[in-house]
């Protein structure tokens, strides 16, 4: 954490400001705004997706940028992806062909807005992608990396399928499912659930940035991460969404099973499994730290803590098998409650006293 807060952050901070500068250039109104707003509320996504940055003992140019660029796109995608349109399920796969092209080698920028009825982005999208892949090029394992990344980017494309309307997205989700080779045990929605996470993309993007990275042990990041890290992350989300997602009709993972029972223990095993595949890895201990920062962010959002939701929280803190996650959770608390406050704000958006009292924390005693 301290790796993070004196190194990576300031690093995220001046890209997200990039970002931001080249999203309030963007020609179209619309996409403007809605780049413009993803950015705002999707500063905390940037950096997480830059702690596996935090991970490696030494700073390596292009990954943090490769991160904080994967994480902006596949953030702002799915605000498009929001966006009511004739044929949504066909505008948020083509959309998400920006993430596998974010990946590749070589740089192709099909027309990403094909099915989307805003187009004019100037250029912004495309710029994503092109950080994302100038970024990975600079790293000392990024061809051992391609296969696998590439394979888990393609997945991703599942996300655009989670915003059309309910009699056409279940379907999707249940074809899209039946497709994937290395399922387990996972149900339709579980696959579903991790595919729509970028986790296995940015562990991968890490893990590029190891001189000692092989082809085999890619493939073990990937293997770890695919299903059961991605399905927590998202099942998590969806978890202190439920009653948000409820009113709006917004897919919920959660509330495809059965029970809260049955979820409460599905949960509790989906949660053991990633934690276990996680300290299976080359320098495991520090994945299973960035799986108890992702328990602890979603478990201290306030809905977590209703009534209904209470007990399953409970589990999952017991189920991770770590002391990390209930040790961070004040953390990610004392996070939010400074960033409520109101008052005065920098130019990102940011309590600096926040900030402040935050890597205090962070530096411990």
């Amino acid at each position: 954490m301290a790796r993070f807060w004196i190194t990576v952050f300031p690093l995220v901070r001046a890209e997200l400001r990039t970002w931001q500068e080249r999203a309030a250039a963007i020609p179209d109104p619309e996409l403007r705004e809605q780049a413009l707003a993803t950015i705002r509320s999707e500063r905390l996504s940037a950096a997480g997706a830059a702690l596996f940055a935090a991970t490696l003992d030494r700073h390596e140019p292009g990954l943090v940028r490769a991160l904080v660029a994967f994480q902006v796109t596949i953030d702002y995608l799915d605000t498009l992806s929001e966006q009511p349109t004739a044929d949504p399920i066909g505008n948020g796969v083509q959309l998400h062909r920006a993430l596998a092209e974010a990946i590749g080698r070589e740089p192709g920028h099909p027309d990403y807005y094909a099915r989307h009825h805003a187009r004019e982005d100037g250029g912004y999208l495309a710029a994503l992608v092109d950080a994302c892949r100038e970024g990975c090029s600079r790293l000392p394992s990024d061809g051992r990396i391609q296969a696998a990344a590439a394979r888990e980017a393609e997945r991703t494309a599942v996300q655009g399928m989670n915003h059309a309307p309910a009699p056409l997205r279940e379907p999707a989700l249940r074809r899209w499912a039946e497709q994937q080779g290395d399922a387990g045990d996972a149900s339709w929605f579980e696959l579903a659930a991790a595919g729509a996470s970028s986790l296995a993309v940015l562990a991968l993007i890490a893990a590029a940035a190891e001189p000692t990275t092989t082809t085999t042990s890619a493939e073990q990041v990937r293997a770890a991460y695919f299903p059961w890290i991605e399905a927590l992350s998202t099942l998590l989300d969806s978890l202190v969404d439920r009653e948000r997602d409820a009113l709006t009709g917004e897919m919920s993972f959660i509330a495809c099973y059965p029970s809260d029972a049955t979820a409460l223990m599905r949960m509790e095993q989906v949660a053991a499994r990633a934690v276990a595949g996680a300290r299976k890895l080359p320098r495991g201990e520090r994945h299973v730290v960035l799986i108890a920062g992702m328990i602890a962010m979603h478990l201290s959002e306030p809905s977590a803590w209703a009534p209904a939701t209470r007990p399953m929280t409970l589990a999952l803190l017991r189920a991770s098998g770590t002391a990390m996650a209930p040790i961070l959770l004040p953390l990610m608390r004392v996070w939010r409650l400074l960033r409520s406050r109101g008052g005065e704000t920098d130019a990102r958006g940011v309590v600096p006293e926040a900030e402040r009292e935050v890597c205090a924390l962070a530096a411990g005693p």
